[in-house]
Parts: structure tokens; C-alpha cells; sequence
């Protein structure tokens, strides 16, 4: 008899049944907010971040770029100016090459396409027209092609696309992203929880600094290719331990594969849906940190499930073993036990986040 309560006490039911069910009800939960977990291994590791990094045009900004001004410093007009870089970048799917396409239809000037085009990865368009070599791009285009360019100190926030026509500068066009309405009380909420917050970009330096300035971003790297986030994660991560990294475009796919959890905006590439271990339907700032709460608050009951049940078992096994534990405490240690850590970790599927 004494034997058959402890077979029966020792059932490990609680355990087998409650975790797996306290992480399903905490992607449950996650999905009524729009946050897609990919597995309980990832709800594991958010909850044991140390730093949040982020990826700026379509995380912490909207993405939506717009024409601020035309700045022309030879004898091309800005409406010339605009007319060359909207025929180079015609092509291209890159939110900021779309809002100077947009910005040229809308002023209603032709726009010429060029006999010869090449992409320099990280850079730029070098392109023929009928005004000659035009290239069109950042500052390490006109570095590498040995552009004299003057002070531009005074230039506007936003990102910058500068141009130069047969070797000689002829301009530049600033364009201007705004910030996600969530973003600020986001990156609150990341302060709160004690993570360190982090912004890698491939735009200017003082373009990311005002975002940073403006939302309250910790640490900010700028002019970073793909590779050169990826080298700046593995330094963030060895100083704070494990890292996320949330970004939305296709050149944000190996630093999401890289990172400890990867997660990306909904709006984002497939390329980076596909690498990440998060996906954020609603491609809001604020469900970065709603996550990560979720997160801790789902392994925080699967916890409280090991722990109690392992703390009932072994007292009633003690008891049993020294005769003072009949069947119905076994029977409660095993299928009762189990049953309030099930209900236990159904409460996971209702966890209440701010909005």
C-alpha cells in the first residue's frame, strides 16, 4: 500500500502538464496584443535581457520619409537636382528613394531614365544621363569617388542624399522621417524594466542623435552597413549580456539571426519576419516592452509551478514513505497538484499590459 501511494505521489503530471502550458498561454496572450512568440525559447530568453537594441527607420520612426529641402551649390536647379536623383533612385523600393520619386511627381517634373545604372552596396547610385556621370548617394559615395565637398555643417535633420555630376558637387537633398507617436513612452517602459536601451543606424550620426535626444535613447551608433551592426551587437552583448535586437528591413536580417532575440515590425521584409524570433503584428514601438513583460510574468508561473509542485511532492512523499500519508494525499500530490499548476498557468493567458 505504501508503495503504491508513493508510485502514484511521484507522478511528475504537474510538471509535464503546467510549463509547456504556462509558455502556450503566454504566446496566447501575446498574440491578443498582436505579438507573435515563435516558441517558448524565445519568451525564455526575453525575459533575461540586458539590453534592447534597435534599428531606427521603421522601429523607432514611422519609415515615411518626406522631401525637406533641396540645397543646389552649382548650376544645376533644385528642381533640376531633384528631377537627376529621382531618375537614379526610380527603381529602388527604399523609403527614401520612394519619397524623392513621390516628391518629383508631385512637383510634376520629367523624370529621365539613365542609359547605364550601378548600386554601390552601403553607398550609393553611379549613373549616365544626358547630363553626364551622376552619382547619388551618402557621404561614402562622394568619400570614395574623391568629391570635394564644402562645410555642410548647417545641414537640416534628416537623411541626407547627396549628389555630383561629372566629379564636381552639385548638391544634396535632405529628407526627414518622424518619430512613432509610442516611441518615447516605449523607451520609458524599457528604463523601467532596467534594460539598456540602444540604437544602430545607417544614417547620419547627427540625424540619429536627435532621435535619440528626442525619445530617450541610452547609447546611439550611426553610419553602420549590415556587417557593422552585426560587429557593434556582439560588443553591446559582451558588456550587457543578452541582447534583442528589433529592426524591419531586409539588411536587418543578420543582426536579427545574430542576436539573442530577434524581432521584427510586421510592416517589415519578409527576410526579417523570417529571421526573427518575435514578430510585432501591430509594428509598434510599444510592443517592444510589452514582450518582454509577458515574458517575465509567463516565466515567472511556469516557477511558481515547478516550485510548488516539487515542494508538495516531496513533503507528501517524506510522509508517505514514514506512513502518515494515505492514497487521497496521493492522489491529491499527483492530479490535485496538477490541476492548480494547469490553472495556474492558464493565468498566464490573461496577463494585463498597459497600452
Amino acid at each position: 500500500y505504501t508503495a503504491i501511494s508513493f508510485l502514484v505521489m511521484s507522478c511528475p503530471c504537474a510538471l509535464v502538464l503546467s510549463v509547456p502550458l504556462a509558455f502556450f498561454s503566454g504566446i496566447g496572450a501575446g498574440s491578443k496584443k498582436g505579438i507573435l512568440f515563435k516558441g517558448g525559447l524565445s519568451m525564455e530568453s526575453l525575459s533575461k535581457l540586458g539590453a534592447v537594441v534597435m534599428d531606427k527607420t521603421g522601429t523607432i520612426t514611422e519609415g515615411n520619409f518626406k522631401l525637406q529641402k533641396i540645397i543646389s551649390v552649382g548650376d544645376l536647379s533644385e528642381d533640376e537636382l531633384l528631377a537627376i536623383c529621382a531618375g537614379c533612385e526610380h527603381h529602388s523600393t527604399h523609403p527614401i528613394a520612394v519619397s524623392i520619386v513621390t516628391a518629383a511627381k508631385e512637383k510634376g517634373l520629367t523624370i529621365e531614365e539613365p542609359a547605364k545604372l550601378s548600386e554601390i552596396a552601403g553607398h550609393g547610385i553611379v549613373a549616365e544621363n544626358s547630363h553626364g556621370t551622376v552619382l547619388c548617394g551618402n557621404h561614402k559615395l562622394m568619400d570614395k569617388y574623391q568629391i570635394t565637398m564644402p562645410d555642410l555643417s548647417d545641414a537640416s535633420y534628416g537623411a541626407e542624399v547627396f549628389m555630383a555630376v561629372n566629379g564636381v558637387f552639385a548638391g544634396y537633398i535632405v529628407i526627414s522621417d518622424t518619430i512613432k507617436s509610442d516611441a518615447v513612452s516605449a523607451i520609458g517602459q524599457l528604463k523601467k524594466l532596467g534594460l539598456h536601451s540602444v540604437m544602430l543606424t545607417g544614417d547620419s550620426q547627427s540625424g540619429a542623435n536627435a532621435v535619440a535626444a528626442a525619445t530617450g535613447i541610452d547609447e546611439v551608433h550611426a553610419k553602420l552597413l549590415p556587417e557593422g551592426k552585426l560587429d557593434k551587437l556582439g560588443k553591446i552583448r559582451s558588456k550587457y549580456g543578452s541582447v534583442m535586437f528589433v529592426g524591419d528591413g531586409i539588411n536587418d536580417a543578420p543582426v536579427l539571426a545574430g542576436a539573442d532575440v530577434g524581432a521584427a515590425m510586421g510592416s517589415g521584409a519578409d527576410a526579417a519576419i523570417e529571421a526573427a524570433d518575435v514578430v510585432f503584428m501591430t509594428s509598434s514601438t510599444e510592443a517592444i516592452p510589452q514582450s518582454i513583460l509577458i515574458s517575465r510574468a509567463t516565466n515567472r508561473i511556469a516557477i511558481q509551478n515547478v516550485v510548488f509542485a516539487l515542494v508538495i511532492k516531496i513533503a507528501v512523499m517524506i510522509l508517505g514513505l514514514t506512513g502518515h500519508a494515505n492514497m487521497w494525499m496521493a492522489v491529491f500530490a499527483d492530479t490535485g497538484v496538477a490541476m492548480i499548476c494547469v490553472l495556474n498557468s492558464i493565468r498566464a493567458l490573461y496577463i494585463k499590459i498597459k497600452s
